[in-house]
């Protein structure tokens, strides 16, 4: 009897920055107010960050690490997951590596926006399955406040800050991850756009508001998002030969809170087996999936053996999902004592910044 050789999960953990950018606070920046936001999107607060992609992918990684019981030499292959990279050479992947003193570890980022953790699950997955890699560290890491515009309310409301990472590793016990479903539409694509993060272009010194933030057409993804996330669930369930009352738990990225009910009522799963950490989170991008997955299984909403899907939608456009069966621990091993350095400054103060670049866009705006 031939044993299949999958990747299952056997360490989580996440990074959250300690200040909040709260409804009530962005009630002083835009014409909104926390009931507009909740109604809208279930957000109550998001994360801003005061450190760099990499420091809360550092965090979140010894976190996932210590739940594992390894070290990071243990490592053999490093993924980071992002659409924020704090540079473009070395990788954030390699970068964190010599931070973490991986150095067992092939290292290489991943960029599938919001995807970008089931795109990363789906990778790694494989190259277990094909005996590339024993011991993957997978990380999520976005500072998505760093392209938001905080004069716009479409947009701003929504994205906060914040990584989480998964260690995933060769198990032959029937446990790990089942199948995959991922797909793109690059048609689509101009949907969820961040103009200036590439070569186009000529090379200034002058970077321009209407091009250095998010541009983001909030009614086409939702449906987008819908069709997208609904299919890609059903697909992979059907190759790992699961229908939905098989599932234990569905862990969608936390993009909004109406568009994962409209969602899981599409699929006919009930919201007692959907996990929802998205008012204090806000879309985290590439590591929502990891956090709510985290708070899933430090709040006992898995269990051993139970079927959890991972299933996303993101900038590309990109969907994908995982179906895995979990192994017997649940557990962490061990808990990482790693922190942040604290934050001396108010959320208003770490968002001046963006405010003064883009204060002249919307200065001619309204002259215009």
């Amino acid at each position: 009897m031939i044993v299949k050789r999958r990747a299952s999960i056997t360490g989580w953990g996440k990074c959250v920055p300690p200040v909040k950018l709260t409804n009530d606070d962005l009630e002083q920046l835009v014409d909104t107010t926390d009931e507009w936001i909740v109604a809208r999107t279930g957000i109550s607060e998001r994360g801003i960050s005061h450190v760099e992609v990499t420091d809360l992918a550092e965090v979140a990684a010894h976190r996932a690490l210590a739940a594992a019981g390894l070290e990071p030499t243990d490592i053999d292959l490093l993924v980071v997951a992002t659409v924020t990279p704090e540079i473009t050479c070395p990788s954030q992947a390699c970068y964190l590596q010599e931070r973490l003193g991986a150095v067992n570890a092939a290292a290489f980022d991943l960029n599938a926006a919001c995807s970008g953790w089931v795109y990363g699950s789906a990778t790694v997955a494989s190259m277990i399955e094909a005996g590339i890699a024993d011991r993957v560290l997978l990380i999520g890491a976005e500072k998505l406040h760093f392209v938001m515009d905080y004069y716009d309310r479409e947009q701003c409301i929504l994205f906060g800050d914040g990584a989480g990472a998964g260690v995933y590793e060769a198990s032959t016990a029937g446990d790990g991850v089942l199948a995959s479903d991922i797909g793109a539409d690059g048609v689509a694509g101009r949907t969820m756009v961040i103009p200036t993060l590439g070569t186009a272009g000529e090379l200034s010194q002058r970077r321009e508001p209407s091009d250095a933030r998010l541009h983001f057409e909030g009614q086409a993804v939702f449906k987008l998002a819908v069709r997208g996330m609904e299919g890609s669930v059903r697909r992979a369930l059907d190759r790992a030969g699961l229908g939905v009352d098989d599932v234990d738990l569905v862990v969608p990225h936390q993009a909004n809170l109406r568009i994962i009910n409209s969602v899981t009522r599409r699929l006919g799963v009930p919201p007692e087996k959907v996990m929802l950490n998205i008012a204090t989170h806000g879309n985290t991008s590439a590591a929502s999936i990891p956090m709510a997955l985290a708070d899933a299984v430090d709040q006992g909403r898995i269990e051993p053996n139970s079927i959890v899907v991972q299933t996303a939608f993101g900038g590309g456009l990109t969907w994908g999902t995982t179906v895995m069966r979990w192994g017997d621990r649940v557990e962490a091993i061990a808990k990482s004592d790693v922190e942040l350095p604290p934050c001396d400054k108010s959320v208003f103060e770490l968002l001046a910044d963006n405010r003064a670049f883009f204060a002249p866009l919307h200065q001619e705006q309204a002259e215009n």
